[in-house]
């Protein structure tokens, strides 16, 4: 029992050094603030701007999709740099042979990146509404805004799963160029998946934040129309594939600690 809890104090005590060294690393190198903050602002405004006259429904594609846009960003760049930086830095092989597992490491890093992304898809909601004049119209304020955290948690899933595939490529910088935006259309961002032509939907569905961004327009637009098997389907179909994100994550990390255990480094990647 000592030992356990040794263990746990040892691997959340490694998540929040890393949450805390992530926060410097923002506030010295504020270069995150365009494509987390600023970017999404000026997109929320143009979204808006097409769906002014469109009824009061669509302010809250508007929003969610700007939002969205903040968060999808740190979770490809941030996230999937968590292991990358460790590359650059030549401190890869010695973070992974310390006695916490590098999954917490990395853990740290993601939780950070949701949460930084979360901070900009709070200032786009001010930023719209202020010019909007009045706040969305929302069935159930504290339903959605649970639903919106599960949201982060399934993005939080991605970005662990890309930090772990990072490590076994070098082309971890052409990976995040070509997928940012073909995520943030694929994945139904700013609008439904089921607008996008047919054999798009099985590859959607492979991402937990498709399923997880239905529900929440199920939740949070009255008369929404999305994937015909409804909300419970969708929260069951989150949850399933957010699972299995983390389950893949958790087997390359260790897969990757026994191959530094055993050669000493990661030259060979």
């Amino acid at each position: 029992m000592a030992t356990a809890q040794v263990y746990g104090w040892s691997r959340g005590r490694s998540t929040l050094a890393s949450i805390r060294l992530c926060v410097l690393q923002f506030v010295a190198d504020p270069q995150w603030l365009i494509p987390s903050m600023i970017a999404p602002v000026i997109f929320g405004l143009v979204a808006f701007g097409l769906f002014a006259n469109s009824g009061p429904d669509f302010l809250v594609y508007a929003i969610l999709g700007a939002g969205m846009m903040s968060m999808w960003g740190q979770t490809l760049y941030g996230s999937g740099w968590a292991t990358g930086q460790d590359r650059v830095w030549g401190t890869l092989e010695p973070t992974l042979q310390a006695p916490t597992p590098y999954l917490y490491v990395v853990l740290g890093r993601v939780l950070w990146n949701v949460v930084s992304g979360l901070l900009g898809g709070l200032i786009v909601y001010v930023v719209v509404v202020t010019v909007n004049g009045a706040g969305p119209t929302l069935p159930n304020p504290a339903e959605f805004a649970l639903l919106f955290v599960f949201v982060m948690l399934t993005l939080a899933s991605v970005g662990t799963l890309l930090a772990a595939a990072y490590v076994y490529t070098r082309y971890a910088g052409f990976i995040q160029n070509i997928g940012e935006f073909a995520f943030y259309v694929g994945t139904g961002c700013m609008f439904p998946v089921v607008l996008l032509p047919f054999w798009t939907n099985p590859i959607a569905l492979l991402f937990p934040p498709t399923w997880a961004l239905d529900a929440l327009r199920y939740n949070g637009i009255p008369g929404y129309v999305g994937f015909s098997w409804g909300f419970g389907w969708d929260m069951v179909g989150a949850i399933a594939t957010t699972a299995v994100y983390l389950g893949i994550s958790a087997s390359v990390f260790r897969r990757v600690e026994r191959q530094v255990l055993e050669k000493g480094s990661l030259g060979d990647y």
